[in-house]
This record gives C-alpha cells, structure tokens and sequence, in this order.
C-alpha cells in the first residue's frame, strides 16, 4: 500500500483513521487536524483491503452511523477556511433531520436566498459529508448531485431510509 499521503499529513500534525462502511461499500478515511477536530472525511473506493485503523471519536460516531445506531454527531469539527456564505449553507444543512430531505430551492429560501444552484455549489465544499448531512439536500425532481458520487448519495438516503423508523 502506498503510504505517501498518509506520511504528508502526519507531518501537519493530523491523525488519520480509516474504517470500512459496509452499507456503502467503500473505505472512509477520518482525518483531524492538529487542533484534535474532524477537518474532514474521504470515500476511497479502492479495489484492495484497507487495514481498518478506529482511533477518533467520529470513527466510532460514523460506525454506529452506520449501524443504524446514531442520526447525529457530536465531535468536534473544523471547518475554518470556508466562505461565510457556505458556512451558513452547511449550518442549515445540519438541521436537515436524519431520514429526511429538503430540495436545494427550500434551502436556499431558509437561508434568504433563491440562488439554489450556489447552495448546490456551497454543499459540493462541504469537508465532513455524512456529520454535516449534504446528501439529504436533493433536487426537486431526482436526486441531484453529490461529491461523493451519487452512487454513494442514494446508498445513504437508503440507510437512513432503513433506520428512520426506528429513530423516530
């Protein structure tokens, strides 16, 4: 396994985890930063067996995520660095409950506006998919877009979907 991106971030003072997320089929890497906040997650689909390494706490929140056992997050996030106009998207997006969705037009008028496309655009930056819930913003008439490959939006729409019965 090729180490070099992992060698570059711990020279930044970042710890990285990574965890196999059956329901998606995919790897998720967990990194925090030096300050020992969630500055952001990452899908890799990668064909080969990762060693699973669960040290963070959003580790163990986005396993029992997973597991149909959690709808929110409570770790520390660091999401400095973005616009304030995408940090007012992203926090309206939090209030998105979990197994349900908004359209990017009905967020973009709770937040004041009706530039639904700059929501969309706003949502692509968001660091931490799944803690701040970007994939229950969809389109008005299909599902939209999403960073991660809409493969992997349906899939958490179907997860949660799943578990919303029980969590309500």
């Amino acid at each position: 396994m090729d180490l070099s991106g992992y060698v570059s971030i711990c020279r930044w003072n970042m710890a990285v985890d990574v965890i196999f997320a059956e329901p998606l089929g995919c790897y998720v890497e967990v990194v925090y930063g030096g300050g020992g906040r969630l500055s952001y997650i990452r899908f890799l689909r990668s064909g080969k067996q990762l060693p699973e390494r669960k040290t963070l706490p959003a580790s163990f929140e986005l396993e029992q995520y997973f597991e149909g056992e959690r709808t929110g997050f409570s770790c520390g996030c660091d999401i400095s660095g973005l616009s304030q106009f995408t940090l007012k998207v992203l926090g309206e997006t939090q209030k998105v409950r979990f197994g349900e969705t908004v359209t990017y037009s009905q967020l973009a008028r709770n937040i004041g506006t009706k530039a639904y496309r700059a929501v969309g655009r706003a949502l692509s930056c968001n660091p931490i998919p799944i803690v701040i819930p970007c994939h229950r913003v969809v389109a008005k008439n299909g599902i939209g877009g999403y960073s991660e490959g809409v493969d992997i939006k349906e899939r958490l729409l179907e997860l949660e979907k799943k578990y919303a019965v029980n969590n309500i």
